[in-house]
């Protein structure tokens, strides 16, 4: 899959059937991609973002192409199996003299592209709507044209298609995905220039994995964009929070405008998006007259319940500049309010926010071709290396959510008063979804994820816990490469567990791609 974009309540008070996944009684694998290489190309990537064992270390192998370590490397075209633990997975791999480009995953202004321009890979569409894309796609073979999944064997070929997406997690945490071509109520067209379009009937729903790609004789390649049922939310029908500091200045029409010194939270209605534990992502676009700060946010179930929010400081805003903000949820109701706030950093400032909706699909690597990558992973069976924000530091327990070779969990005793845990994680340009299991032992109040450089980037997710262990997900869109704060916290009067901790990122490489989904 080619280079795939996505996309304070702490600030806000103060902060074809592709493979099916395989497994045995203790090890799963995920099935691994199917790799598209340039002639004298390789491709090295991770075995053990598609294996999992439930009891201990797995040792590596594969036939047709080198291992080390869990880290294969791919250079010949072929068929190649990856076994680990009784396991065997593969993939097809193709020599092509062409390789499809599908633009930048972030580009200058960290702006995803909004619904009305099309986007590079994730692309809220409400039924009945359509995107167009922004840049066209690169690479494609000199000869395209219309072609089916069966023709073109000879002259080039275009070829689209739509494949379903079934989505589980394993026993022992691995993400288990497979996809089959199916209709989906959309419709693709790709031209020869490389631009394209997708278009939805208005009974669209669910998210599809939209596949353009061209085949030229033995050559093949695709690219794929991810589509999502959305609901559009109407800018204009925003209204301010009931009064408060947040509640001066003014909102219209989809413009806040605020003195110096003032900030407005507004939000709209209410809106169902699915079953409770499904995600939840909104996303919407900003342009600031003047320095300020903007926060996308997601209530769950109602005002004033727990949230998710993402917020972009003064730091990271560009006047002038229309930008992209998303945030996810695991909705615990199953119904969401959209919410957005705008506070100025300086003098006053006005900011129209546009191209809003409500996306009942999650956050970008959910979908990639290795859903399962890290940019830091720990099963808690250690608490070595967390150390507190502030507050009482974290403590190892025995308790375990998924099975694994070690059991225990991580202990934030807040009921005495506040404690937390913070890691230091290095993340790249693109998305970034930190990940947890968590669930109150003792007392009653708020959990937080947070990701956050202590600047611009700063994005949290807050919810009240029971008894028993459930998903939060915190989404970061980082501009630039750096370093951040993966922190957990337990508000004072709760005792949380949490477990199985992770800050998933989309690194599929550019040779990656889903070969079956072209028929072939």
């Amino acid at each position: 899959m080619r280079k795939m974009p996505v996309l304070t309540m702490v600030c806000l008070m103060a902060f074809g059937l592709l493979a099916m996944p395989v497994h045995s009684a203790t090890v799963e694998a995920n099935d691994t991609p199917d790799i598209v290489l340039s002639s004298g190309g390789s491709v090295s990537f991770d075995l053990a973002d598609f294996f999992a064992s439930t009891e201990g270390e797995l040792t590596y192998s594969a036939v047709g192409a080198a291992v080390e370590g869990s880290v294969a490397t791919v250079d010949t075209e072929g068929t190649v199996t990856f076994s680990a633990g009784g396991v065997d997975v593969e993939s097809t791999v193709v020599v092509s003299d062409f390789v499809i480009g599908n633009g930048p995953a972030v580009d200058d202004n960290n702006r995803i592209v909004g619904q009305n321009g099309g986007n590079v890979f994730y692309n809220a569409l409400v039924p009945g709507g359509v995107v167009n894309s922004a840049v066209n796609l690169s690479g494609l073979p000199a000869a395209g044209g219309a072609g089916t999944p069966t023709g073109g064997t000879g002259a080039a070929a275009l070829v689209t298609s739509v494949a379903s997406i079934d989505m589980a997690v394993g026993g022992s945490g691995l993400r288990m995905v497979s996809r089959s071509v199916a209709d989906g109520g959309l419709d693709v067209a790709l031209n020869a220039d490389g631009s394209y379009s997708v278009s939805a009937g208005a009974d669209f729903a669910g998210a599809w994995l939209v596949t353009l790609g061209a085949t030229s004789g033995a050559s093949a390649d695709a690219v794929h964009l991810l589509a999502a049922e959305a609901v559009a939310v109407d800018a204009a029908s925003f209204g301010n929070m009931p009064a408060g500091a947040l509640a001066a200045g003014t909102v219209a029409g989809g413009q806040v405008t605020v003195a110096a010194g003032q900030g407005s939270l507004a939000y709209g209605a209410a809106i169902e998006a699915g079953a409770p534990g499904d995600v939840v992502t909104l996303v919407l676009d900003y342009n600031a007259t003047a320095d300020a700060s903007v926060a996308a946010i997601l209530f769950d179930g109602g005002l004033g319940s727990v949230l998710a929010f993402a917020n972009v400081s003064g730091a990271n805003l560009e006047t002038g500049t229309t930008k992209s903000l998303s945030v996810s949820v695991v909705a615990s109701t199953g119904t969401v309010v959209p919410a957005f706030q705008v506070a100025s950093t300086g003098g006053a400032a006005s900011v129209t926010i546009s191209n809003i909706a409500v996306v009942k699909a999650g956050p970008v690597v959910d979908y990639a071709l290795n859903a399962n990558a890290t940019a830091f992973a720990s099963d808690l069976a250690s608490v070595d290396g967390w150390g507190p924000l502030d507050g009482s530091a974290p403590v190892a327990d025995g308790d375990n959510n998924f099975a694994a070779a070690t059991a225990g969990c991580m202990k934030l005793a807040g009921a005495a008063g506040l404690s937390n845990a913070l890691m230091t994680v290095s993340l790249e340009a693109g998305s970034a979804v930190a990940e947890c299991y968590a669930k109150a032992a003792a007392g009653e109040g708020v959990f937080a994820l947070a990701l956050t450089d202590g600047g611009a980037l700063n994005s949290n997710t807050f919810v009240a816990l029971g008894a028993d262990w459930q998903k939060v997900v915190c989404v970061a869109t980082p501009s630039v490469a750096g370093a951040a704060y993966l922190v957990a916290q337990a508000a004072p009067g709760l005792d949380a567990l949490v477990d199985d901790i992770c800050v998933r990122v989309v690194d599929d490489k550019a040779e990656f791609a889903d070969l079956s989904l072209l028929g072939l």
